[in-house]
Order: C-alpha cells, then sequence, then structure tokens
C-alpha cells in the first residue's frame, strides 16, 4: 500500500530519470549490459594512450629498484624519503560510470605537482645511493671508488647496462649507453656523476610510463619479452620485475608456452598479488557515498538510533576491509566461484565493532570464517560496507544506483532539470520506504520510470537492514527533534528488481535477489568489464574488447574458481599484444 506523503514529486538529483511510469526501462536502463560479449577477431581496438605508472606503482618500482642496488640500506634510504613520494599527488579513481566502479589505474593526469616530485625522488635516491664509498662501491662495483681497480668509462658504462635494464624494463643498448652517461661528463666520475646518471635513469620516459613498442608490423602486434614481463609485474605486483622474471625475457624462456606459464603461476601465487588484487576489489566495490560513522554522535536521532553501539572514527574504513578480505579469502583461500562470493553467508569481520553488528566472534584470518547467524544476510549485497549510510536512515535509492552501475554496469541517464538534490529525511510516521516510494515513484512525474523500475527496488532488497547494517525486524520512528522513539513502521523488501529488461520475476529480500543476479549473468559479465578496466587502464569497448570480454565472461559462466579468472587475464591475446592502430 502506497501512503501519500506531503513530500515533493521529484526525484533525488543522485539517481533521477527520464521517463514515465508504465514506459519500461529508460534508455541505458536493465537492457544496456547483457550477459554476453561478441567475440569479432578481426577487430582492431583503438590504439592505447601512453600510460603512467600509478603513485604507487612508481613507489613500489622505486623501492624495488633501490634495494635491487643496495639491499641493506634500502629501508633506511626510503624511510627518509617517504615525504617525497607523498608529495606524488594521489591518482583518483576514474572509469566509464564516474564513482561506480573506478580505478586509480585510469587517471592519466600528469601536471607540474607529478614531474616535481618525481624528480625530487630520482635525485634524492640518487644522491643517498652514492653518499658514502662504501654504498658507492657496492651500488656500482670497487671500479667506482678505486681507481686501479679498472676503468671508469667501462665501470659506468657497465653500470648503466645493469641498473638501466632494471630501470628502463628493456636491454640498454649502446646508444643509451652514450646518452645517459653524457650527464656524467668526462672521467674521472665521482659520486656526484653516478648520482646523476641514477636520476636520470629514474626519470626516464621508459620508467615513468608504459613505454611499449612491440614486434613486427601490423595493426595489432606482440608486445616484446620485456613489455610482456612489464605487463605481468606491474599488474600481479604493482612494481618493477624481479630478476628472475627478467631472466626470463631475457633468454627468450617468456616467449614459451612452459617458460610463460611459470612465471605466470610464480607471480600469482607471491604474497605481493594479493594486495593487488586487494586493490582491485577495493575500489570496484567502495562506496564514496557513505558517509564516516561517527560524524553525528551528539545528535538527538542518531545516538537514539546507535543504542549502546557506538561506531568509531576506524568503523567505516574496516567495513571495507571485511568486503575486501571476503574477496581474497575466496579468490585465494577456499578456491571459491564468483558465485561463492556473491551469495556467502560467512562473516570475515576481523574486528569487535563489526563482529558486533553482525552477532558473530570476530575472524582471525586463518580458521574458517564463521557463519551468519541471521538467514537473510545472504551474499556481497548483505554487506556492512554495502548497507550503512553514517546516518540514521537507509539509503534505498543510493543502494540501487550503486548497485545498478557498479555490480550489473547499467547505465543510468542523468537526471530531469528539475531534479531535487536532497534526500529523503526520516518520518515521524512512514518508514523509509514509503517516504522514498512517494517523493520517486508517483505515476506520471519524470522520475517513476526509472526509480519505480529499475533504481528502487534494488534498493529496497535490504531494507530489512538499518543504516549501519543491523539487522532489523521493523524500522523504528523518531522525533527528528528529540530523538524520541514515537513508533514503528514495518519492513518490506519485497520488490521486482528487473534485474534485466522484462523480467517479471519477484523478490523478498537481498537472498532472493542475489540469486536472480547470479543466474542472471549480469555481475559475472560486469566483473568481466571491471577487472578488464583494471588491468588496462582503460575502458573497455564492447565493439573492439569483445573477445577478452568474452574469455574472461566464458571462464566464469563454466565455473572455474575466482584465482583462475583473474589469472586467465594474462593468458588472453590482448594481454600480450599491443594495437598500433592509425600509427
Amino acid at each position: 500500500m502506497r501512503h501519500r506523503l506531503l513530500a515533493p514529486t521529484f526525484c533525488l538529483l543522485l539517481a533521477g530519470c527520464v521517463g514515465k511510469a508504465g514506459d519500461g526501462p529508460a534508455p541505458g536502463g536493465p537492457d544496456a549490459a547483457t550477459p554476453g560479449f561478441t567475440c569479432d577477431s578481426a577487430a582492431v581496438p583503438a590504439t592505447p594512450p601512453l600510460r603512467r605508472l600509478s603513485r604507487q606503482q612508481h613507489r613500489n618500482a622505486v623501492g624495488d629498484l633501490v634495494s635491487y642496488l643496495l639491499p641493506g640500506d634500502a629501508p633506511a634510504i626510503l624511510a627518509n624519503a617517504a615525504a617525497l613520494f607523498n608529495a606524488v599527488p594521489p591518482d583518483k579513481r576514474e572509469g566509464p560510470g564516474g564513482k561506480f566502479g573506478a580505478y586509480t589505474r585510469l587517471d592519466q593526469t600528469v601536471h607540474q605537482e607529478y614531474i616535481d616530485a618525481t624528480y625530487q625522488i630520482a635525485t634524492f635516491v640518487g644522491a643517498e645511493l652514492t653518499a658514502s664509498p662504501s654504498r658507492l662501491g657496492a651500488v656500482a662495483g670497487d671500479c667506482a671508488t678505486n681507481p686501479d681497480a679498472g676503468d671508469d668509462d667501462a665501470c659506468l658504462d657497465d653500470f648503466i647496462r645493469r641498473f638501466g635494464e632494471r630501470a628502463l624494463r628493456r636491454p640498454v643498448s649502446d646508444e643509451d649507453i652514450a646518452f645517459y652517461r653524457a650527464v656524467a661528463g668526462a672521467p674521472p666520475f665521482d659520486p656526484p656523476d653516478y648520482a646523476d646518471v641514477i636520476g636520470l635513469l629514474l626519470t626516464a620516459p621508459s620508467m615513468l610510463y608504459f613505454v611499449e613498442h612491440g614486434t613486427g608490423d601490423g595493426a595489432v602486434v606482440p608486445v616484446t619479452s620485456y613489455e610482456l614481463a612489464a605487463r605481468l609485474s606491474f599488474h600481479f605486483w604493482q612494481t618493477t620485475p624481479d630478476e628472475e622474471l627478467l631472466a626470463a625475457a631475457r633468454s627468450g624462456a617468456l616467449d614459451t608456452p612452459e617458460g610463460y606459464e611459470a612465471q605466470l603461476d610464480r607471480l600469482v601465487d607471491d604474497p605481493r598479488t594479493r594486495a593487488s588484487i586487494a586493490s582491485f576489489f577495493s575500489e570496484w566495490l567502495y562506496r564514496e557515498d557513505l558517509e564516516e560513522l561517527d560524524t553525528r554522535l551528539g545528535t538527538p536521532v542518531f545516538d537514539a538510533f546507535i543504542g549502546d553501539f557506538v561506531p568509531g572514527p576506524e568503523l567505516r574504513e574496516r567495513m571495507f576491509a571485511e568486503v575486501t578480505d571476503m574477496a581474497l579469502y575466496y579468490t585465494f583461500d577456499s578456491g571459491g566461484t564468483f558465485s561463492d562470493l556473491f551469495t556467502s553467508t560467512q562473516s570475515f569481520a576481523r574486528t569487535d565493532d563489526l563482529a558486533t553488528l553482525y552477532g558473530v566472534p570476530v575472524w582471525d584470518g586463518t580458521s574458517p570464517p564463521p557463519e551468519l547467524p541471521d538467514g537473510s544476510r545472504v551474499g556481497l549485497l548483505t554487506r556492512a560496507a554495502l548497507l550503512a549510510t553514517g546516518s540514521a536512515n537507509t539509503r534505498p535509492i543510493m543502494k540501487g544506483v550503486f548497485l545498478r552501475k557498479a555490480i550489473l554496469c547499467d547505465e543510468i541517464p542523468p537526471p530531469p532539470a528539475n531534479a531535487n538534490s536532497k534526500k529523503p529525511e526520516l518520518s515521524k510516521t512512514y518508514s523509509t520506504r514509503q517516504v522514498v516510494e512517494q517523493v520517486t515513484e508517483q505515476p506520471g512525474t519524470a522520475c517513476a520510470g526509472c526509480h519505480a523500475g529499475f533504481i528502487n527496488p534494488l534498493g529496497f532488497a535490504t531494507e530489512n537492514f538499518d543504516a549501519l547494517g543491523r539487522s532489523r525486524k521493523s524500522q523504528v520512528l523518531y522525533d527528528p527533534e528529540t530523538g524520541e522513539v514515537v513508533g514503528e513502521a514495518p519492513i518490506d523488501t519485497s520488490s521486482v528488481p528487473m534485474v534485466t529488461a522484462g523480467e517479471t520475476a519477484p523478490s523478498k529480500g537481498a537472498a532472493d535477489l542475489s540469486r536472480l543476479m547470479v543466474e542472471s549473468g549480469k555481475p559475472q559479465a560486469c566483473f568481466a568489464r571491471q577487472y578488464f578496466r583494471f588491468t588496462f587502464g582503460r575502458a573497455e569497448s564492447l565493439d573492439t574488447d569483445g573477445c577478452a570480454l568474452a574469455a574472461l565472461h566464458g571462464r566464469m559462466s563454466e565455473g572455474e574458481s575466482l584465482r583462475n579468472v583473474l589469472r586467465s587475464v594474462a593468458l588472453i591475446d590482448a594481454f600480450r599484444m599491443r594495437s598500433f592502430d592509425g600509427q
């Protein structure tokens, strides 16, 4: 039953759509992303732009290069450089869906602050690595500090060839040596000369960017062995190739199926891959709209709402961490599939506060995760990170938009010009669902077609969880001025979520919605698109990237483990090829 409220009848700015009630999905709605992809082997992807290393990749790469040259002193040098690394501008999360499933790897902004900061790091590291005869000797050999140990020219050339291969991620030619040694002037070479060479190498385009030339002629050609090694290491480890991977590129072993598979498995099994995959999941499932959970402490309604549970300043990030831990568990520890992750009934809360919200023991990270006691808390959609709001009120519209865009990869058109930016407020009389329905679903309005059709139904499915993510049977109503409890409103989680266009299957709540989503194949298809963006640092094209997307989606549809799916991105042609169309 719909209740008539004294509320605006125009839709919210964030989630507005065009169309009228009864019109069906607005353009860009549920039918915008179909579960399958079309592979056209003749399609040529657009030439990718020259990509720079992300802030984290640059920091990791410099750290590994310093450790390569001077392992014993590397921790102290890098600690002293911390302020310089922090001066590198943070990458912004970007993506075709805006903030819904956006990744820092897609930020390719280069401005003066970036140039200045990377230059300062390079010159500092060069000076530190050559700060004493013992350090210089360890970095470049005895010939760099002992005039009787060898030829100065040969000593510098050998250092450039060895270190240059690591820093530039390619073989160093005689022309390269001539270029990089020029900064040192004429022999004899002193520590500042070596420092300048190091600084020049650390600011080289091949160091700061993914410079790829490929092999052979044609619109799409294989990348070189060294370029492939860099793709592997920066994708799975977020850093430069190690010696074993470079050796495989140098010897040609990486060009053989056996050698490539061996290196791929070694990289995937390394703990650094967990950190990289963690960044993928954390950015994919990150909700920028989730406010800090302790900012409203001291306000009457919020204090009454939280009761004896007092959220701290770290709870928000702990909620996100739980989702990441959950994803890593199913990817690396349990051999789980995407469906296992999406429909999990286990808790991955590592701290007392979040475990208390769930009503479970704290997970120690090694034992089997505890089962959630509430049978309605099923899967990814019922995690606190996807439910909490930072207020006393749930946000079903925001939840619906997030699920529609980040989990299903559907598009939502811009709001109409008269859209209201004010969030629905708590009512003394009606549930949040009733308020939202009145504000956004009145027949004949510009909002009803989208909200009633495919935004609100997704958000309503989890209304049996409050704004902290706690399970509830009814919604407590408060006086907005005093915080006094004035009544209760029934909870209604039923809806027709229309996961795919024209679907009329009903849902009673989150468990049904999760099942309908998995059965539709759309979250799997969206996952393939999201992981493609993370891997290649660009938005996908359904026309020219269909083969890569189909390969990823196919493995998921066949029920392969998440580990194998994430590993398999390095086995598709797109990972080992580069387009030079139009060059």
